[in-house]
C-alpha cells in the first residue's frame, strides 16, 4: 500500500463542508483542512460516487452543476482509488450498518494509516478506525 504525506481523509459531508464553508464542520477539522495544502487531504474515489447519488436524490445542489462541483473535488483533493486492500478492510469493517460508501471511505483512513475527518456517529462510535472532528 502506498503511504502519502497527509494529515487526513475526508468524508463525504466533510468535503462538501469545507467547499461550501459550512459551520457544520468542525472548529479543529476546519483548522486542519486551512492549514493543509491539496496533497496532504485524501478522499477516497468513491466520494465521487456518493455526491453524484446525493445530487441525484436532490439531496445536495450545485448552482454550477454536478460536474462543476466533482471537478471542484477532485481540484481540492488527493483522489485515491479503492484497491483490494481497501475493499477486504471495508467488507470486514465492525460498522453497525452496510453502507458501502461509508465502508470504503473508513477504510481507505485505515489502510492509509490516516485519521478520518467525520461526523457520521456511526463511524466514530467504531473503535476500528480513528476519526477527528
Amino acid at each position: 500500500m502506498a503511504t502519502f504525506s497527509v494529515k487526513a481523509s475526508l468524508d463525504t459531508h466533510a468535503v462538501l463542508w469545507s467547499l461550501a464553508d459550512d459551520p457544520r464542520l468542525g472548529a479543529k477539522t476546519r483548522e486542519i483542512i486551512a492549514r493543509s495544502n491539496r496533497s496532504e487531504l485524501v478522499i477516497s474515489d468513491i466520494v465521487f460516487l456518493e455526491v453524484a447519488y446525493l445530487h441525484d436524490k436532490g439531496r445536495i445542489e450545485s448552482e454550477d452543476g454536478l460536474d462543476t462541483l466533482l471537478a471542484k473535488i477532485s481540484d481540492s483533493f488527493l483522489v485515491v482509488p479503492i484497491t483490494r486492500e481497501i475493499a477486504g478492510i471495508a467488507v470486514s469493517l465492525d460498522l453497525p450498518h452496510g453502507d458501502p460508501f461509508d465502508r470504503v471511505i473508513s477504510a481507505t483512513a485505515i489502510a492509509h494509516g490516516i485519521p478520518l475527518l467525520t461526523r457520521d456517529r456511526k463511524i466514530t462510535a467504531c473503535d476500528a478506525v480513528p476519526t477527528l472532528w
